[in-house]
Protein backbone atom coordinates (compact mmCIF):
# COMPACT_ATOMS: atom_id res chain seq x y z
CA UNK A 1 0.00 0.00 0.00
CA UNK A 2 1.55 3.27 -0.99
CA UNK A 3 1.54 6.08 1.12
CA UNK A 4 -1.36 8.04 -0.20
CA UNK A 5 -3.27 4.63 0.27
CA UNK A 6 -1.98 4.66 3.12
CA UNK A 7 -2.99 8.04 4.48
CA UNK A 8 -6.60 7.67 3.79
CA UNK A 9 -6.98 4.23 4.78
CA UNK A 10 -5.67 5.29 8.01
CA UNK A 11 -8.18 8.88 7.88
CA UNK A 12 -11.19 6.05 7.53
CA UNK A 13 -10.15 3.64 10.17
CA UNK A 14 -9.97 6.79 12.26
CA UNK A 15 -13.38 8.09 11.57
CA UNK A 16 -14.77 4.41 12.19
CA UNK A 17 -13.18 4.11 15.42
CA UNK A 18 -14.85 7.78 16.31
CA UNK A 19 -18.28 6.35 15.68
CA UNK A 20 -17.33 3.31 17.94
CA UNK A 21 -16.17 5.59 20.39
CA UNK A 22 -18.65 7.46 20.82
CA UNK A 23 -21.38 4.76 21.26
CA UNK A 24 -19.15 3.40 24.10
CA UNK A 25 -17.47 0.40 22.58
CA UNK A 26 -13.52 0.12 23.14
CA UNK A 27 -10.83 -1.58 21.81
CA UNK A 28 -9.72 -5.54 22.14
CA UNK A 29 -6.70 -6.99 20.07
CA UNK A 30 -6.19 -10.82 19.53
CA UNK A 31 -3.75 -12.79 17.94
CA UNK A 32 -3.15 -13.29 14.30
CA UNK A 33 -2.23 -16.99 15.27
CA UNK A 34 -4.71 -19.26 16.97
CA UNK A 35 -4.93 -22.94 17.52
CA UNK A 36 -7.12 -24.21 15.05
CA UNK A 37 -8.75 -26.64 17.49
CA UNK A 38 -9.98 -23.26 19.24
CA UNK A 39 -10.80 -21.72 16.00
CA UNK A 40 -13.09 -24.60 15.24
CA UNK A 41 -14.95 -24.42 18.46
CA UNK A 42 -16.65 -21.21 17.39
CA UNK A 43 -17.32 -21.92 13.50
CA UNK A 44 -18.71 -25.42 14.27
CA UNK A 45 -17.53 -26.86 11.19
CA UNK A 46 -14.15 -27.70 10.07
CA UNK A 47 -11.91 -24.48 8.93
CA UNK A 48 -11.90 -24.24 4.95
CA UNK A 49 -9.96 -21.85 3.07
CA UNK A 50 -7.32 -21.50 5.81
CA UNK A 51 -3.77 -20.65 6.40
CA UNK A 52 -2.13 -23.07 8.32
CA UNK A 53 0.89 -23.73 10.39
CA UNK A 54 2.34 -26.52 12.73
CA UNK A 55 4.04 -25.16 16.02
CA UNK A 56 7.15 -26.40 17.59
CA UNK A 57 4.87 -29.17 19.53
CA UNK A 58 2.91 -30.34 15.87
CA UNK A 59 0.04 -28.28 16.80
CA UNK A 60 -2.23 -27.08 14.11
CA UNK A 61 -2.71 -23.45 13.81
CA UNK A 62 -3.94 -21.18 11.79
CA UNK A 63 -4.10 -17.77 11.06
CA UNK A 64 -7.38 -15.94 11.94
CA UNK A 65 -10.04 -15.93 8.85
CA UNK A 66 -11.45 -13.51 10.22
CA UNK A 67 -11.68 -11.63 13.91
CA UNK A 68 -15.69 -12.45 15.46
CA UNK A 69 -14.46 -15.66 16.91
CA UNK A 70 -11.64 -14.72 18.01
CA UNK A 71 -12.69 -11.88 20.00
CA UNK A 72 -15.85 -13.93 20.97
CA UNK A 73 -13.37 -16.35 22.24
CA UNK A 74 -11.76 -13.80 24.40
CA UNK A 75 -15.17 -12.29 25.61
CA UNK A 76 -16.65 -15.96 26.90
CA UNK A 77 -12.92 -16.57 29.02
CA UNK A 78 -11.05 -13.62 30.01
CA UNK A 79 -13.89 -11.21 30.32
CA UNK A 80 -16.43 -13.90 32.07
CA UNK A 81 -16.60 -11.82 34.89
CA UNK A 82 -17.67 -8.62 33.79
CA UNK A 83 -21.04 -8.02 34.26
CA UNK A 84 -22.19 -6.97 30.96
CA UNK A 85 -23.28 -5.62 28.14
CA UNK A 86 -19.98 -5.61 26.56
CA UNK A 87 -19.05 -3.60 24.09
CA UNK A 88 -16.21 -3.82 21.75
CA UNK A 89 -14.41 -2.54 18.70
CA UNK A 90 -11.37 -3.80 16.97
CA UNK A 91 -8.93 -3.12 13.44
CA UNK A 92 -6.75 -6.18 12.14
CA UNK A 93 -5.70 -7.97 9.24
CA UNK A 94 -7.69 -11.61 8.31
CA UNK A 95 -6.28 -14.10 6.20
CA UNK A 96 -7.44 -16.77 3.56
CA UNK A 97 -5.78 -19.27 1.86
CA UNK A 98 -5.00 -18.83 -1.97
CA UNK A 99 -7.38 -20.50 -4.18
CA UNK A 100 -6.33 -21.77 -7.88
CA UNK A 101 -8.74 -19.04 -10.47
CA UNK A 102 -9.51 -17.04 -7.47
CA UNK A 103 -8.25 -13.63 -7.90
CA UNK A 104 -8.27 -12.22 -4.38
CA UNK A 105 -6.01 -11.38 -2.09
CA UNK A 106 -5.12 -13.40 0.71
CA UNK A 107 -4.55 -10.65 3.52
CA UNK A 108 -7.43 -8.48 5.09
CA UNK A 109 -7.81 -6.18 6.99
CA UNK A 110 -10.88 -5.30 9.32
CA UNK A 111 -12.86 -3.30 11.40
CA UNK A 112 -15.28 -4.34 13.70
CA UNK A 113 -17.62 -3.91 16.68
CA UNK A 114 -19.61 -6.61 18.68
CA UNK A 115 -22.20 -6.12 21.36
CA UNK A 116 -22.13 -8.79 23.96
CA UNK A 117 -24.90 -9.39 26.92
CA UNK A 118 -27.74 -7.93 25.08
CA UNK A 119 -30.60 -9.71 23.25
CA UNK A 120 -33.37 -8.19 21.55
CA UNK A 121 -34.75 -5.36 18.42
CA UNK A 122 -33.14 -2.29 20.63
CA UNK A 123 -29.32 -4.14 20.44
CA UNK A 124 -29.74 -4.81 16.64
CA UNK A 125 -30.46 -1.90 15.64
CA UNK A 126 -27.75 0.15 17.81
CA UNK A 127 -25.39 -2.08 15.89
CA UNK A 128 -27.12 -1.29 12.27
CA UNK A 129 -27.12 2.55 13.34
CA UNK A 130 -23.29 2.55 14.24
CA UNK A 131 -22.50 0.83 11.13
CA UNK A 132 -24.35 3.50 9.24
CA UNK A 133 -22.93 6.23 10.83
CA UNK A 134 -19.58 4.83 10.48
CA UNK A 135 -19.71 4.46 7.03
CA UNK A 136 -20.92 8.08 6.62
CA UNK A 137 -18.52 9.33 8.92
CA UNK A 138 -15.66 7.74 6.52
CA UNK A 139 -16.50 9.50 3.40
CA UNK A 140 -19.31 7.38 2.20
CA UNK A 141 -21.93 9.36 0.90
CA UNK A 142 -23.88 6.82 -0.69
CA UNK A 143 -24.56 3.23 1.37
CA UNK A 144 -27.69 0.46 1.51
CA UNK A 145 -27.34 -1.99 4.31
CA UNK A 146 -29.62 -5.16 3.41
CA UNK A 147 -30.58 -7.29 7.02
CA UNK A 148 -32.30 -10.38 7.34
CA UNK A 149 -32.92 -12.95 9.65
CA UNK A 150 -32.12 -16.73 9.86
CA UNK A 151 -34.71 -17.22 12.68
CA UNK A 152 -37.16 -16.14 10.21
CA UNK A 153 -36.74 -18.36 6.79
CA UNK A 154 -36.35 -21.39 9.48
CA UNK A 155 -39.41 -19.89 10.94
CA UNK A 156 -41.73 -19.97 7.58
CA UNK A 157 -40.27 -23.07 6.35
CA UNK A 158 -41.35 -24.84 9.55
CA UNK A 159 -44.76 -22.99 9.19
CA UNK A 160 -44.81 -24.58 5.51
CA UNK A 161 -43.82 -28.06 6.81
CA UNK A 162 -40.25 -27.86 5.00
CA UNK A 163 -38.50 -30.82 6.17
CA UNK A 164 -35.59 -33.29 5.40
CA UNK A 165 -34.15 -33.26 2.08
CA UNK A 166 -36.12 -30.33 0.92
CA UNK A 167 -35.30 -28.18 3.40
CA UNK A 168 -31.17 -28.91 3.14
CA UNK A 169 -31.30 -28.44 -0.71
CA UNK A 170 -33.17 -25.40 -0.06
CA UNK A 171 -30.71 -23.99 2.64
CA UNK A 172 -27.57 -25.01 0.51
CA UNK A 173 -29.30 -23.17 -2.59
CA UNK A 174 -29.42 -20.56 -0.59
CA UNK A 175 -25.93 -20.51 0.83
CA UNK A 176 -24.62 -20.27 -2.53
CA UNK A 177 -27.32 -17.80 -3.57
CA UNK A 178 -28.29 -20.13 -6.34
CA UNK A 179 -32.05 -18.50 -6.85
CA UNK A 180 -32.24 -20.63 -9.60
CA UNK A 181 -32.12 -23.70 -7.73
CA UNK A 182 -34.12 -22.73 -5.04
CA UNK A 183 -37.02 -21.98 -7.35
CA UNK A 184 -36.86 -25.40 -9.08
CA UNK A 185 -36.84 -27.44 -5.56
CA UNK A 186 -39.37 -25.03 -4.02
CA UNK A 187 -41.58 -25.37 -6.89
CA UNK A 188 -41.46 -29.18 -6.71
CA UNK A 189 -42.42 -28.82 -3.05
CA UNK A 190 -45.84 -30.52 -2.28
CA UNK A 191 -47.38 -27.00 -1.45
CA UNK A 192 -50.79 -25.32 -1.80
CA UNK A 193 -50.51 -23.54 -4.72
CA UNK A 194 -50.60 -19.98 -2.87
CA UNK A 195 -47.76 -21.66 -0.13
CA UNK A 196 -45.05 -22.75 -2.81
CA UNK A 197 -45.37 -19.40 -4.55
CA UNK A 198 -44.32 -17.53 -1.31
CA UNK A 199 -41.73 -19.85 -0.89
CA UNK A 200 -40.78 -19.60 -4.76
CA UNK A 201 -40.03 -15.96 -4.07
CA UNK A 202 -38.74 -15.88 -0.38
CA UNK A 203 -35.12 -15.20 -1.07
CA UNK A 204 -36.55 -12.55 -3.39
CA UNK A 205 -37.85 -10.71 -0.98
CA UNK A 206 -36.77 -7.44 -0.83
CA UNK A 207 -38.16 -3.48 0.58
CA UNK A 208 -39.20 -2.33 3.94
CA UNK A 209 -41.45 -3.37 6.90
CA UNK A 210 -43.70 -4.41 4.83
CA UNK A 211 -41.95 -7.62 4.03
CA UNK A 212 -41.97 -9.54 7.61
CA UNK A 213 -45.61 -7.95 8.07
CA UNK A 214 -46.58 -10.12 4.82
CA UNK A 215 -44.82 -13.26 6.48
CA UNK A 216 -46.72 -13.18 9.54
CA UNK A 217 -49.53 -12.63 7.62
CA UNK A 218 -49.58 -15.19 5.56
CA UNK A 219 -47.05 -17.76 7.94
CA UNK A 220 -49.01 -17.40 11.54
CA UNK A 221 -45.67 -19.28 12.77
CA UNK A 222 -43.08 -16.94 11.40
CA UNK A 223 -45.04 -14.02 13.38
CA UNK A 224 -42.81 -13.33 15.98
CA UNK A 225 -39.80 -13.83 14.08
CA UNK A 226 -40.97 -11.36 12.03
CA UNK A 227 -42.07 -8.87 14.48
CA UNK A 228 -38.64 -8.68 15.96
CA UNK A 229 -37.27 -8.33 12.65
CA UNK A 230 -39.73 -5.29 12.39
CA UNK A 231 -39.24 -3.81 15.46
CA UNK A 232 -35.30 -3.62 14.43
CA UNK A 233 -35.69 -1.58 11.64
CA UNK A 234 -38.37 0.62 13.22
CA UNK A 235 -35.64 0.95 15.76
CA UNK A 236 -32.76 1.79 13.36
CA UNK A 237 -31.67 5.34 13.14
CA UNK A 238 -30.92 6.02 9.67
CA UNK A 239 -32.48 7.31 6.48
CA UNK A 240 -35.09 4.69 5.39
CA UNK A 241 -33.51 4.54 2.21
CA UNK A 242 -29.90 3.26 3.96
CA UNK A 243 -32.11 -0.04 5.47
CA UNK A 244 -33.45 -2.55 3.20
CA UNK A 245 -34.93 -5.71 4.56
CA UNK A 246 -33.30 -8.37 1.61
CA UNK A 247 -33.79 -11.91 2.85
CA UNK A 248 -31.43 -13.03 -0.17
CA UNK A 249 -28.68 -12.47 2.61
CA UNK A 250 -27.52 -15.72 4.48
CA UNK A 251 -24.06 -16.88 5.72
CA UNK A 252 -21.65 -20.17 5.11
CA UNK A 253 -20.53 -20.36 8.61
CA UNK A 254 -22.98 -21.92 10.91
CA UNK A 255 -23.23 -19.72 13.81
CA UNK A 256 -25.33 -17.21 13.24
CA UNK A 257 -29.13 -17.24 15.29
CA UNK A 258 -30.63 -13.92 13.97
CA UNK A 259 -30.31 -11.03 12.66
CA UNK A 260 -27.79 -10.83 9.36
CA UNK A 261 -26.46 -7.93 7.89
CA UNK A 262 -24.94 -6.92 4.71
CA UNK A 263 -23.18 -3.15 3.26
CA UNK A 264 -23.10 -2.51 0.12
CA UNK A 265 -21.97 1.12 -1.65
CA UNK A 266 -22.29 1.86 -5.41
CA UNK A 267 -18.09 1.06 -7.60
CA UNK A 268 -17.76 -2.15 -4.88
CA UNK A 269 -19.24 -5.56 -6.36
CA UNK A 270 -19.02 -7.16 -2.91
CA UNK A 271 -20.33 -6.00 0.96
CA UNK A 272 -18.06 -3.60 2.38
CA UNK A 273 -19.59 -5.19 5.71
CA UNK A 274 -20.88 -8.34 7.05
CA UNK A 275 -22.42 -9.50 10.58
CA UNK A 276 -24.97 -10.74 12.58
CA UNK A 277 -26.35 -12.11 15.86
CA UNK A 278 -24.37 -15.18 16.90
CA UNK A 279 -25.84 -15.85 20.23
CA UNK A 280 -24.75 -19.37 20.56
CA UNK A 281 -20.79 -18.93 20.41
CA UNK A 282 -20.35 -17.99 24.32
CA UNK A 283 -21.53 -20.78 24.96
CA UNK A 284 -18.96 -23.07 22.87
CA UNK A 285 -16.41 -21.32 25.09
CA UNK A 286 -17.91 -22.03 27.98
CA UNK A 287 -20.23 -18.68 28.61
CA UNK A 288 -23.30 -18.22 27.13
CA UNK A 289 -24.15 -14.57 26.07
CA UNK A 290 -26.13 -13.03 23.23
CA UNK A 291 -23.92 -11.48 20.64
CA UNK A 292 -24.30 -9.21 17.35
CA UNK A 293 -21.76 -7.44 15.58
CA UNK A 294 -20.21 -6.53 12.33
CA UNK A 295 -16.84 -5.82 10.35
CA UNK A 296 -16.41 -4.04 7.72
CA UNK A 297 -13.64 -4.73 4.95
CA UNK A 298 -11.87 -1.98 4.59
CA UNK A 299 -10.09 -2.61 1.18
CA UNK A 300 -13.27 -2.74 0.25
CA UNK A 301 -14.28 0.37 1.59
CA UNK A 302 -11.33 2.22 0.66
CA UNK A 303 -12.35 1.06 -2.96
CA UNK A 304 -15.77 2.27 -2.49
CA UNK A 305 -14.54 5.92 -0.92
CA UNK A 306 -12.42 5.93 -4.20
CA UNK A 307 -15.21 5.40 -6.22
CA UNK A 308 -17.21 8.12 -4.77
CA UNK A 309 -14.39 10.67 -4.74
CA UNK A 310 -14.51 13.66 -7.48
CA UNK A 311 -11.61 14.87 -8.68
CA UNK A 312 -8.19 14.74 -7.26
CA UNK A 313 -8.21 13.54 -3.81
CA UNK A 314 -7.27 16.15 -0.94
CA UNK A 315 -4.09 17.53 -0.27
CA UNK A 316 -2.23 16.89 3.02
CA UNK A 317 -1.76 19.78 5.56
CA UNK A 318 1.82 20.34 5.22
CA UNK A 319 4.72 21.99 3.88
CA UNK A 320 7.49 20.81 1.83
CA UNK A 321 10.37 23.44 3.30
CA UNK A 322 13.27 24.67 0.95
CA UNK A 323 16.31 24.91 3.09
CA UNK A 324 14.69 23.19 5.49
CA UNK A 325 17.68 20.89 6.12
CA UNK A 326 20.46 23.34 6.02
CA UNK A 327 19.81 27.37 5.86
CA UNK A 328 16.30 27.73 7.19
CA UNK A 329 16.31 24.65 9.79
CA UNK A 330 15.22 27.08 12.88
CA UNK A 331 12.41 27.58 10.45
CA UNK A 332 11.23 24.29 10.21
CA UNK A 333 11.82 23.71 13.77
CA UNK A 334 9.45 26.35 14.89
CA UNK A 335 7.04 25.07 11.88
CA UNK A 336 6.72 21.72 13.67
CA UNK A 337 6.46 23.15 17.41
CA UNK A 338 3.68 25.16 15.94
CA UNK A 339 2.45 21.37 15.10
CA UNK A 340 2.37 22.50 11.22
CA UNK A 341 4.27 19.02 9.23
CA UNK A 342 7.64 19.85 8.00
CA UNK A 343 8.89 17.95 4.73
CA UNK A 344 12.63 19.19 4.64
CA UNK A 345 15.08 19.54 2.04
CA UNK A 346 18.02 21.29 1.10
CA UNK A 347 17.98 25.16 -0.15
CA UNK A 348 18.85 23.78 -3.78
CA UNK A 349 16.11 21.75 -4.31
CA UNK A 350 12.81 21.95 -5.80
CA UNK A 351 9.98 21.98 -3.07
CA UNK A 352 7.08 22.42 -5.41
CA UNK A 353 7.96 19.31 -7.05
CA UNK A 354 8.15 17.08 -4.42
CA UNK A 355 4.88 18.67 -2.79
CA UNK A 356 3.06 17.70 -6.14
CA UNK A 357 4.54 14.45 -6.12
CA UNK A 358 3.11 13.65 -3.01
CA UNK A 359 0.41 15.25 -2.13
CA UNK A 360 1.36 17.78 0.30
CA UNK A 361 -0.74 21.07 0.29
CA UNK A 362 1.94 23.91 0.64
CA UNK A 363 5.93 24.65 -0.05
CA UNK A 364 8.14 26.96 0.44
CA UNK A 365 11.61 28.07 -1.35
CA UNK A 366 14.38 30.75 0.01
CA UNK A 367 13.10 34.05 -1.97
CA UNK A 368 15.65 36.43 -1.27
CA UNK A 369 15.74 37.12 3.14
CA UNK A 370 11.82 35.64 3.25
CA UNK A 371 10.26 32.51 1.77
CA UNK A 372 8.00 32.30 -0.89
CA UNK A 373 4.84 29.98 0.02
CA UNK A 374 2.94 27.80 -2.25
CA UNK A 375 -0.46 26.79 -1.99
CA UNK A 376 -0.73 23.77 -4.45
CA UNK A 377 -4.40 23.97 -3.42
CA UNK A 378 -5.31 26.93 -5.16
CA UNK A 379 -2.34 27.66 -7.13
CA UNK A 380 -1.55 31.02 -5.16
CA UNK A 381 2.01 32.44 -3.51
CA UNK A 382 2.54 34.90 -0.72
CA UNK A 383 5.93 36.23 0.15
CA UNK A 384 6.82 35.48 3.58
CA UNK A 385 9.26 37.49 5.72
CA UNK A 386 10.17 34.68 8.76
CA UNK A 387 8.58 31.88 10.10
CA UNK A 388 6.04 34.21 12.12
CA UNK A 389 4.95 35.29 8.58
CA UNK A 390 4.79 31.52 7.35
CA UNK A 391 2.55 30.71 10.40
CA UNK A 392 -0.33 33.47 9.81
CA UNK A 393 -0.30 32.81 6.47
CA UNK A 394 -0.47 29.25 6.64
CA UNK A 395 -3.39 29.83 9.50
Amino acid sequence: MLPLEARELRAAEDALRGVFHMFGYREVRTPVMEFAQQLERGYRDPLEHVVRLFDEAGRVVVLRPDLTVPVARLLATRMAEHPGPLRVEYTGPAFRAPQAGVPVATEHRQSGAELVGLAGPEADAEIITMLGRALRAAGLGSYRIGVSDVSLTAAVLDGLGIEGATRAALRSALAARDLVAWHDRAGAASLAPADRELLERLPSMRGGVEVPRELAARVPAAARAAARLERTIELVDLADADVLVDLSIQRDWGYYTGLLLEAFAPGVGAPIAQGGRYDAIGEWYGHARPAVGFSIALELLHRALAAASAGAPALQRGVVLGGGLDTHRAVAEQLRNARVPVVAVAAGDVAANLADAEGWRYSASPDGEGLMLRDHQNDSSTSCSDAAELLAALA
